[in-house]
């Protein structure tokens, strides 16, 4: 193998030399060492060519390489005339692929305080050429935990199937999601001095035909709750299923509804509102804790509620009855809106809203004009009424359904989690501060994809969704 002429120079030192600290004479000497023989291998046939005066590989060529004194390729370049450092103008030739290469750019990234990839790149180029060196670097930077803490990502699974709840030919309410708001800021009807008190107000949402209901309710508390889910099902009749989030007040009120424990634990559920709950079965699903997107639909109902209040009343301060009626009207409004596009039909020109479901009709259209002077039997009043609810849902089967095909968003999946992962919980707080936790479990949906995970924290188990957890890169 060759040798170059200081070959002595750059490896022989004496034994004694080690017994102290390295000074940085010997690390200039070793780095250019393990340089030497980066080169010999990686680049045996260029440096053979440039040796005898030939043309060297064309990757390398437009560098017009050369070999210095002590054996080492460098880069010719044009700067040669520039007023910069010998090491600047003439940079130490590298590959791309090997292990140096990726210790001089990790050793150098923590030297410099984890800077980004242009400026190490710029770093590096003073002393080294590296071909592609941006994407090398950017692929070392993504794994650096103290810089992936800073700026964590999270994992984004494919976006699920409908569930069967919102496909299904139901009764309207009879499978609901609910979700509070608020506060809003209500005065005592009477009074110059009337003390301001809060107030929230309750979204039940159809998750078949997305009609609105809305109560008000005066506080977050349980017993508040039940007030109002009792006035929702004496309006809008039996309840089979509810959706919602982990809220404190939703998990009390489930719990005085569920017919085991509260005809097995105590007898203070034994009310009347619970034995009423209880023998029409309603059951309650709760969503995992900390995933509001799992509950998109009434979220977006809530969001609706409050950019119609915020227009209608904007800084003014209502009455409980002034608030009420204007909630009603609200929901009148969104039970109006349209579920889906206008068909191209030239005839039609009424569009398919959840208040079809609810009245035959939208809320806000005008009065239609009176049938009593029409002979018509009974039985072609029914008639009437069975084909105006079947053309409805027949509407809502060919249109509406058709219209939630596509997958708006995460539509390609993302990474998969697996057990024994270190991740970061995503919170509201800085990410340096988040908490650190390995996957003990996953919780897969019907198309086999976890979107919830089971993790052990230094503060316990916890149940986060997907989109809460980064994974580290060291995992």
């Amino acid at each position: 193998m060759y040798r170059p002429p200081n070959y002595d120079k750059l490896l022989n030192y004496p034994v004694t030399s080690y017994t102290h600290h390295i000074d940085a004479k010997e690390r200039s000497h070793a780095l250019s060492a393990l340089v030497f023989y980066v080169q010999q291998a990686s680049y045996p046939d260029d440096i053979s060519s440039i040796k005898k005066g030939l043309r060297c590989s064309p990757a390398i060529q437009k560098l017009d390489p050369f070999i210095d004194v002590y054996g080492l390729i460098r880069v010719g370049g044009r700067l040669t005339n520039a007023d910069l450092p010998y090491a600047h103008k003439h940079p130490l030739l590298l590959p791309c692929h090997h292990r140096l290469i990726v210790l001089l750019i990790d050793h150098h990234h923590h030297r410099l305080k984890h800077p980004g990839s242009i400026a190490l790149q710029a770093h590096l180029q003073r002393e080294f050429w590296i071909p592609s060196a941006r994407r090398l670097i950017r692929s070392r930077i993504r794994l650096c935990v103290a810089c992936f803490r800073t700026r964590p990502r999270s994992v984004q699974p494919k976006m699920a199937s409908l569930p069967s709840y919102r496909v299904q030919q139901v009764k309207p309410f009879a499978i609901t999601g609910v979700d509070y708001a608020g506060p809003i800021t209500l005065k005592e009807p009477r009074g110059r001095k009337s003390v301001p008190k809060l107030a929230y107000f309750c979204l039940f949402v159809c998750t078949t035909t997305k009609a609105i209901h809305l109560e008000l309710s005066s506080d977050l508390s349980t017993e508040c709750f039940l007030m109002a889910f009792t006035r929702f099902s004496a309006r809008r009749g039996p309840i089979k299923e509810m959706h919602s989030d982990c809220g404190t007040n939703f998990i009390g009120a489930s719990r005085l509804m569920d017919p085991l424990q509260e005809l097995t634990h105590s007898q203070l559920f034994q009310d009347s509102v619970h034995r009423h709950l209880a023998n029409h079965h309603i059951t309650w699903h709760f969503n995992p804790p900390a995933s509001p997107h799992f509950g998109g639909l009434w979220e977006a109902g809530v969001k609706s509620v409050k950019s119609l209040i915020l227009r209608s009343i904007g800084i003014h301060q209502l009455t409980s009855e002034e608030f009420l009626t204007l909630l009603t009207q609200v929901e009148a409004t969104l039970n109006s809106r349209p579920l889906c596009a206008l068909s191209n039909d030239p005839d039609d020109y009424e569009a398919l809203t959840p208040s079809h479901f609810l009245t035959l009709e939208p809320s806000t259209s005008l009065p239609d004009p009176s049938l009593v002077n029409v002979p018509m039997s009974k039985y072609q009043r029914w008639r009437l009424i069975t084909d105006l609810h079947r053309h409805f849902w027949t509407r809502w089967r060919n249109e509406y359904l058709s219209s939630l095909q596509l997958r708006k968003k995460w539509s390609a999946p993302g990474q998969e989690l697996r057990v024994g992962d270190l991740v970061l919980v995503r919170e509201a707080t800085h990410p340096l501060h988040w908490r650190t936790g390995r996957i003990r479990e996953l919780h897969p949906g019907s198309d086999g994809i976890s979107r919830v995970a089971t993790l052990d924290t230094s503060s316990g188990p916890l149940k986060r969704p997907a989109v809460k957890l980064c994974p580290l890169p060291t995992s």
